[in-house]
């Protein structure tokens, strides 16, 4: 981990000399290897409130058990500070012996290895401490002689823990919360109203800057309902469950000290239909709460301003309110209070088609003269409250056909913001100087994509900020903007020179027309030395969809798909990748397209793409294949059923056959999208594959994880089951991986998967 500029310009000057090497044919179980060909990534990482500091979590040799180092922001060579060996190993009951033992073996090796890994490390206020939990304790780290201390072992655990200040932790144990205080090892209980038996919890606590008062919320999720989740792979069957639904929720603010008895509930107006509260945080008065609140069946959003919180004197103040006839966007939950102003806070919104900043001032009016005249619902500014009264002013910040995705202040009340002005299929980070809106581009040498970014404390010093930055081709590395250097310095180095040095494929970008004249952005891979006269089979890879956005020049979680593409390329096929109607990165037009029918416009967009492909890069319209997990498997079984003309062959990873299903599992992304089903039968209805099972004539390849609890296996159980009810036996193979959640973890389940997919291909599309 060297400290250099010319490390940060190696990255790129390794793509340009890569062009020389030549590729070497790849297999699926290199690509699904543990430890990776591409390295293993940093995880965890953190920049100290001083920003001088940066720790991470990372095993040089590829371990999955992560060793914790510590580097400068000044760059320089990185250290260990911390592995999970130094640490007392968590009790654990004793294992029976079993002369039986030729079976599966449960805890293999495999599964130790995972076992009792570090994480939840957080910094203390002056930037000389660590703490972290570890089996169920607390632990501290004095960084100046690297001394390990524990705090807690207690057999009901805590979690959740974060300093207040230089001494005070705050923790939960048995569902309430607590506050430690190290110098003296007293704890006070702060909140007393969870009550696991009644599943009522306390969560979502927040602190004032000065430690005095916290702000919690109170969920009562008793109307959830049980998703029963089998394990086959006991000597007995167990029925683990996981419970889902929509709760109730409460606001509450206490003193820290525990000098209150009974905490003060801020009584937000009556919440409409179900939703929740999506952020709460301090103004730097350290007295005043700002509450980001979604409702209306996830269609209506309400940021207040509740000033003096919990005093005598309160006062409740709208700042905007909006709805949206879909769903409220997942990026306005930016919101962010001025670090010296207590009075000013920016948002975002994507009210004007895209996500933007909108920075909202409050001051008191002494007459109804002075004060600004308030703006209705999907505007900004209604005040409710007592004397003296108050008026806010809210002005649009960023305006364009691009979205801000990332936003703080600086230490200066300029606001930092990443976006995608500079294109969708890359993020830029930018400042905006405040009050005279004068932009600064904070650009790096080439473009990529900026991410998972962090600041250091904006009171404390000149701000600096932590970023990572990848290339299509290239795995994220972490850099450091400091505020003393005109630019980045690149802290890690994890990438293994054979992945540096290999030639691959390079993406073009393009954008193909839809049916409904907007344009569907798109990656395609073509076969070395493609021939515009032969013709070529496809196969189509289609993202999930939480909220994603795969076509960008940046590395990410599909990984392994990006190789595995590579390596269908080697094997003389073209290979799409578009970002189809609901995905991140476009505007609220697109993200909503996909209301109220899922496989509506979003399956247009692949078939369209389909047809574009074949009329422009040679593609044989017969030999056309599509994968995808979650929703991408989704997409490839609606394809198969309603698509049959366009696709040969199919293959769905843990797919959601079923939306009514889904809603069980995830109430709020179903919702969002098809509304209730008791409400809107018809969307679900048409929505699901299953509707379709009749029409499947193409190869189809199911695979799923038997202990998926994100979508569960009864969507593949019953999809199979009605297929054999059709009579639909040659259309149709399955697989299920007993071991494996929504996402896979052992590379033997990996390679198993991804084989049966290239096997697939190879016999239905040659």
């Amino acid at each position: 981990m060297k400290n250099s500029l010319k490390l940060f310009a190696l990255v790129f000057i390794l793509i340009g000399a890569a062009s020389s090497i030549h590729s070497q044919e790849l297999t699926v179980r290199q690509i699904m290897a543990e430890p990776s060909i591409a390295g293993q990534r940093v995880e965890g990482e953190k920049i100290s409130p001083d920003g001088t500091k940066v720790i991470y979590l990372w095993s040089a040799e590829g371990k999955p058990v992560r060793d914790l180092y510590l580097v400068s922001t000044n760059g320089g060579d990185a250290k260990i500070i911390l592995r999970t060996t130094d640490l007392p190993t968590p009790a654990k009951r004793p294992e029976k012996e079993n002369k039986l033992n030729y079976g599966l073996e449960l805890r293999d090796d495999f599964t130790k290895a995972r076992e009792n890994q570090l994480g939840n490390f957080e910094w203390s206020p002056d930037s000389t401490k660590l703490l972290f939990s570890h089996g169920g304790d607390l632990y501290i780290m004095t960084l100046a002689d690297s001394k390990t201390k524990r705090y807690t072992k207690t057999e009901s655990g805590e979690f959740g823990a974060n300093f207040i200040d230089n001494d005070r932790i705050m923790y939960r144990s048995n569902g309430d919360i607590f506050i430690l205080n190290t110098a003296d090892s007293t704890t006070t209980q702060i909140t007393k109203e969870a009550d696991p038996a009644k599943n009522i919890s306390v969560g979502n606590a927040v602190v004032t800057k000065d430690g005095t008062l916290a702000a919690y919320v109170v969920s009562d999720s008793s109307k959830y309902r049980s998703l029963v989740v089998p394990n086959y792979l006991g000597e007995y069957v167990t029925a683990g469950t996981r419970r889902r639904g929509w709760s109730d929720q409460k606001l509450f603010v206490t003193p820290t000290d525990g000098s209150r008895d009974k905490p003060f509930e801020i009584e937000l107006p009556k919440q409409q239909g179900v939703g929740g509260f999506r952020r709460i945080v301090w103004a730097a008065d350290n007295a005043s709460l700002i509450v980001d609140r979604g409702d209306m069946d996830t269609k209506r959003r309400q940021l207040f301003y509740v000033r003096n919180a919990g005093a005598k004197n309160q006062q409740i103040v709208l700042v905007t309110e909006e709805t949206d006839p879909k769903w409220l966007a997942p990026l306005s939950y930016i919101v962010e209070p001025n670090p010296k102003n207590a009075d000013q806070l920016f948002f975002a919104s994507e009210r004007d088609g895209f996500n933007h900043l909108y920075l909202a001032t409050l001051h008191s009016a002494q007459t109804e003269s002075q004060a600004d005249e308030p703006i209705d619902a999907n505007g900004d500014a209604k005040v409710t409250g007592t004397e003296p009264p108050l008026s806010v002013k809210v002005e649009q910040l960023t305006k364009g056909n691009w979205q801000v995705e990332w936003a703080k202040w600086t230490s200066d009340c300029s606001v930092l913001y990443s976006s995608t002005k500079s294109g969708t299929e890359q993020r830029d980070l930018r400042a905006l100087r405040l009050p005279e809106r004068k932009e600064l581009f904070m650009g790096l040498s080439s473009e990529g994509m900026v991410g998972s970014l962090q600041t250091s404390d904006p009171l404390l010093a000149e701000i600096n900020v932590l970023f990572e930055f990848s290339r299509w081709n290239v795995p994220g590395e972490l850099y450091v903007l400091r505020s003393d250097h005109l630019r980045p310095i690149m802290l890690t180095s994890t990438v293994p020179k054979g992945f540096a040095a290999k030639n691959w494929n390079e993406p073009k970008f393009v954008s193909i027309p839809s049916r409904d004249g907007k344009n569907i952005p798109a990656k395609i891979y073509l076969p070395a030395g493609h021939n515009a006269k032969a013709k070529y089979p496809m196969i189509v890879f289609i993202h999930g969809a939480g909220y994603l956005q795969n076509v960008i020049n940046g590395w990410n979680n599909y990984y392994r798909e990006f190789m595995f593409n590579e390596l269908l390329t080697q094997k003389g096929y073209v290979v799409l990748d578009i970002d189809y109607r609901g995905s991140a990165g476009y505007g609220r037009d697109w993200r909503t397209d996909v209301y109220d029918f899922l496989g509506g416009k979003d399956m247009d967009d692949h078939v369209d793409a389909i047809d574009f492909m074949v009329a422009n890069y040679n593609v044989n319209k017969d030999n056309v294949g599509v994968y995808g997990g979650s929703y991408g498997g989704f997409m490839a079984g609606m394809l198969a059923m309603r698509a049959s003309d366009k696709v040969a062959a199919a293959a769905a990873l843990r797919p959601v056959f079923d939306w009514k299903n889904y809603y069980e599992s995830s109430p709020g992304y179903t919702a969002q999208r098809l509304g209730f089903p008791d409400k809107n039968p018809e969307a679900y209805k048409r929505s699901s594959p299953i509707t379709y099972a009749e029409k499947l004539e193409r190869p189809l390849l199911i695979l799923h994880g038997m202990s998926d609890d994100n979508v569960p296996v009864q969507d593949s159980v019953q999809l199979i089951e009605k297929l054999i009810r059709l009579g639909k036996t040659d259309y149709f193979e399955a697989m299920l991986y007993p071991s494996e959640n929504h996402g896979f973890v052992r590379p033997e389940s990996w390679t198993d998967e991804y084989s049966r997919i290239l096997a697939f291909f190879e016999k239905h599309l040659k």
